[in-house]
């Protein structure tokens, strides 16, 4: 690709980002606003009277109108400031700071496991097909994908925690071994298996479709007729052909993974971005939810962006998509 068509590419999901980022942030707060309850009921004992509540309300601006909250937020998100969380008064920066790490380690392992598996077992059910391995495969990522990811996770837990006792089942590592790598890969285990197996069917039948559109192409017919091996026409032409689109789907569902790992990270108490928001959600901290809101908005544009740019770049037919 042209490095001018790099940077207009470039420009345009940028702009297209920050305008998605303002009307997300603000529909959030929206609804935020408008649900019940209060960040009150996170910071004070039951039983405190409504007045000193609506005092606290007073000193945290929460009695203002909904666009002057909105505005204030805006300015200051603007500037690289997502002020202080509401529940913990610690600032909305350094809470980030603390928790990013997490969410993106558990996320890109699963991902990038998500990614190879689901490669593997579609080539598999193609060099292969209509046979017991590609219906047995098809079978078993179907059973996974039956249930939701919240579901599957419990599964997990009671099945490998509780009963056989072979991984934890919470925590990012055992009180002590916060340093040690092996027991944090440890805890990673069922919160990486149920990602990966909650998406695994829709990524494999995507993959192994694309690989069969390919397989009907002249000059894959063409590699057959000239008597190349079929692991080489596979491995070399077939999936280099299918491969651009194969990478736009996972791009293009990125977004639901991410809220897949939020929703992970809730169910295993895993301390990352996911297991934050939900609790902030509850106590209508919107600091907090609007900043995880933010990022979570810059993390699927980037990853669609260079998915994008490398498709691009493997196969010409995308330069004008």
């Amino acid at each position: 690709m042209e490095q001018k068509l790099v940077l207009k590419l470039i420009f345009k999901r940028l702009l297209w980002a920050f305008f998605l980022m303002i009307f997300a942030s603000f529909l959030c707060f929206v609804m935020i606003y408008h649900a019940k309850g209060s960040v009150v009921f996170a910071s004070v004992p039951q039983g405190t009277s409504i007045k000193i509540k609506e005092e606290i309300e007073r000193n945290l601006n929460l009695d203002k109108p909904l666009l002057e909250q909105y505005e204030n937020w805006l300015f200051n998100a603007m500037k690289g400031d997502f002020s202080y969380s509401l529940i913990s008064g610690e600032k909305v920066n350094e809470i980030l700071k603390e928790k990013l790490p997490y969410t993106i380690i558990l996320g890109s392992l699963a991902f990038f496991i998500l990614f190879v598996l689901s490669l593997v077992l579609a080539l598999f059910c193609v060099l292969y097909k209509d046979s017991f391995l590609d219906k047995f495969i098809t079978f078993s990522t179907m059973s996974f994908f039956a249930l939701p990811a919240f579901s599957l996770s419990l599964m997990l837990i009671l099945v490998f925690a509780v009963f056989f006792k072979l991984f934890p089942s919470s925590a990012i590592a055992d009180i002590g071994f916060e340093d040690d790598v092996f027991n944090r890969l440890w805890h990673l285990f069922l919160p990486v298996c149920a990602l990966v197996l909650s998406h695994l069917a829709v990524f494999v039948r995507f993959i192994r479709t694309s690989l069969i559109d390919s397989l009907n192409q002249s000059f894959i017919e063409s590699a057959f007729a000239r008597g190349l091996s079929k692991t080489r026409i596979y491995l070399h032409f077939v999936l280099k052909d299918a491969f651009g689109s194969i990478l736009a789907y996972f791009g293009a569902s990125f977004v639901s993974f991410l809220m897949g790992t939020y929703i992970v990270e809730n169910v295993f108490s895993y301390e990352g971005v996911g297991n934050l928001v939900i609790k902030s959600i509850l106590f209508k901290d919107y600091p907090v939810v609007l900043a995880v809101v933010i990022f979570s908005i810059l993390v699927v544009v980037l990853v669609n962006l260079i998915v994008e740019i490398i498709c691009k770049m493997i196969n010409p037919r995308f330069a004008n998509a």
